[in-house]
């Protein structure tokens, strides 16, 4: 079977691959905007959609497709 990676786009909500920041595997945020060279800003959240600090630069390989925003 051939896992098909989705393109990440802003508003999505995306999940970390791996611990980044200070921050572990998993934790949940949206991206709010493609900032650039394959980075996106990303405002984290806690399991309860609480948000826990400022927008933060990720790469987007460090980043998991959750849910797509609707087109």
């Amino acid at each position: 079977m051939t896992r098909v990676e989705h393109e990440i786009s802003e508003h999505d909500v995306v999940a970390l691959r791996e611990p980044f920041d200070n921050r572990p595997a998993g934790t949940v945020g949206t991206a709010v905007s493609d900032y650039h060279l394959g980075m996106f800003l990303v405002e984290f959240t806690d399991p309860d959609r609480e948000f826990l600090d400022n927008i933060v630069p990720v790469p987007a390989d460090q980043l998991i497709l959750q849910q797509r925003w609707p087109a």
